[in-house]
């Protein structure tokens, strides 16, 4: 392996790991930005650890295609660094985008998704009260024939018991 694909590998593994650096700090603002009660934020960590894994394996798979699954002892160390270029120099450009991203597509996604939860849920409330609103009358017959029946049986047993 010659020298120039060496450093052009470096160079990827580099950018590698500024994209890392971009899609971990994008999948946190994601999160955050969705409302505190919801179930994405309580299973952040695993989200986080499941997204942490998928880039693991896209970084294996992209070291596979660069150089046939060998990998060099510079290679995990050129990530790192790219993971803190990221943190020190395009995290306030790239986290901004990714801002106006999230607020283009992902917070009108979640509205949406609201709506839909919050129609539905009205739709079944509806539902529920009418179908309260027939079953009354035959609920009230059935506690007053139950209370009745019954308290004439405890008078049987009762009766029974004395005899």
């Amino acid at each position: 392996m010659i020298v120039s694909e060496q450093f052009f590998q470096l160079i990827v593994m580099v950018l590698s790991g500024i994209a890392v650096g971009f899609i971990i700090d994008s999948v946190r603002l994601i999160v955050f930005s969705t409302p505190k009660r919801s179930s994405l934020r309580k299973w952040m960590m695993v989200f986080e650890l499941m997204t942490w894994i998928l880039l693991g394996g896209l970084t294996y798979y992209l070291l596979f295609w660069l150089k046939d699954g060998a990998w060099r002892a510079y290679d995990p160390l050129a990530q790192i660094a790219g993971i803190f270029l990221y943190q020190s120099f395009f995290q306030t450009i790239l986290r901004f985008i990714a801002r106006i991203l999230v607020n283009i597509t992902w917070r009108p996604f979640w509205f949406i998704v609201r709506l839909i939860v919050s129609v539905i849920r009205h739709i079944l409330q509806i539902l529920l009260n009418i179908v309260m609103f027939v079953i009354r009358p035959f609920v009230k017959i059935y506690s007053y024939l139950s209370y009745t029946f019954l308290k004439k049986l405890r008078y049987l047993k009762y009766n029974k018991k004395q005899q």
